[in-house]
């Protein structure tokens, strides 16, 4: 019940949270058939919520060992979060991962789950997909022969488009054509290497397809800031793929006069203990890649019980319907502020 409740929230908060959210080409998740998603990793557990919230059934995430305290379990355990082992958490600790991919088998065997792993292997900020590791075509030829031959196996690419990394800017979900597994088999039957190989290549152009910015260029930083400006965000997907091959142009950052300035603080005013507690929180990130789902998560708890305590005063002083009224004030507030503030990378 947890998990659903996080994702229908989620559905909703997405779009209000982010200055505009866009999910484009879902017809490319099969409707049978097992499937492993297979997203970039750029904005640490953000990136989960945002894959799960819009798929239809439930997602399963394999995440990294270390945050599976035990105060923390039955909570990950409820948002169905399953331990990957990495060298980095010690040698005598990969064996477990035989345990959680025979539980994946599993899982992906009854159809009724999806699973998502991030075939990075870690998470970064840097806006192109990164060399990928071999957990996912580990994960995806294991469950081809686990599960029935007559349930298909497909691994889902998926863009995760954000226009910064600090800020709730535009954000595009891209889903990717279906990769079959069984194309594969017959090469990875034959030479499990270059079976690896083969799907582990087929992965990473499929996820670079749905990417606005998929590969590192010598011009790299300045093309970056001139493709994730906040003048493009109007522009769709393709439009974006487009703007990023051709030349540099002009890098329009956003400015705001002295009265803009002044609407900025008046705006901040309502809602001045959530910003405040937002601050000091993120005043304690040292990786950058947690901002955005700090400011999520942080912002929708502090929003809430800030709303409480409006709602509260306002009822108790000039009734219930004053209370609403304040709640209602705080969230335009909010979204005054946001969209008076803008961005950069």
């Amino acid at each position: 019940m947890l998990y659903f409740f996080v994702k229908s929230w989620a559905k909703i908060l997405c779009p209000l949270f982010f200055s505009g959210f866009k999910v484009i080409n879902r017809k490319n998740i099969p409707r049978k058939g097992a499937i492993i998603f297979a997203p970039n990793h750029q904005g640490a557990f953000m990136d989960a919520v945002i894959v799960g919230s819009f798929t239809e059934k439930p997602v399963s995430f394999l995440t990294r060992s270390d945050i599976f305290k035990k105060a923390a379990m039955p909570f990950l355990n409820a948002l169905n979060m399953r331990p990957i082992y990495r060298i980095r958490d010690g040698y005598d600790t990969i064996a477990k991962n035989e345990e959680v991919f025979k539980g994946c088998f599993e899982m992906l065997a009854e159809n009724k789950k999806r699973l998502l792993i991030f075939p990075e292997g870690n998470h970064d900020t840097n806006f192109y997909l990164r060399p990928l590791q071999k957990g996912t075509s580990r994960i995806a030829f294991g469950a081809r022969e686990f599960i029935d031959e007559d349930l298909k196996l497909y691994i889902v690419p998926c863009g995760i488009n954000y226009f910064s990394h600090r800020h709730p800017a535009k954000v595009i979900l891209n889903f990717g054509k279906a990769i079959d597994v069984d194309d594969f088999m017959p090469i990875y039957k034959e030479n499990n290497l270059n079976g690896h190989q083969e799907l582990k290549n087929a992965v990473e152009d499929g996820m670079k397809s749905v990417l606005i910015l998929p590969e590192k260029t010598d011009d790299y930083e300045l093309r970056k800031s001139f493709v994730f400006q906040q003048a493009h965000e109007n522009l769709t997907f393709e439009e974006l793929r487009e703007i990023a091959k051709g030349e540099i142009g002009e890098i329009r950052k956003p400015t705001r006069n002295a009265f803009t300035r002044f609407l900025v603080y008046f705006f901040s005013i309502l809602n001045f203990p959530i910003y405040l507690g937002l601050k000091k929180v993120l005043s304690i990130m040292k990786d950058k890649a947690f901002y955005i789902s700090m400011k999520f998560y942080v912002g929708c708890v502090l929003t809430f019980f800030w709303w409480i305590i409006l709602y509260t005063v306002g009822a108790l002083t000039l009734g219930w319907k004053f209370g609403l009224l304040l709640i209602c004030a705080s969230l335009l507030f909010l979204f005054a502020r946001k969209t008076l503030i803008g961005y950069t990378n």
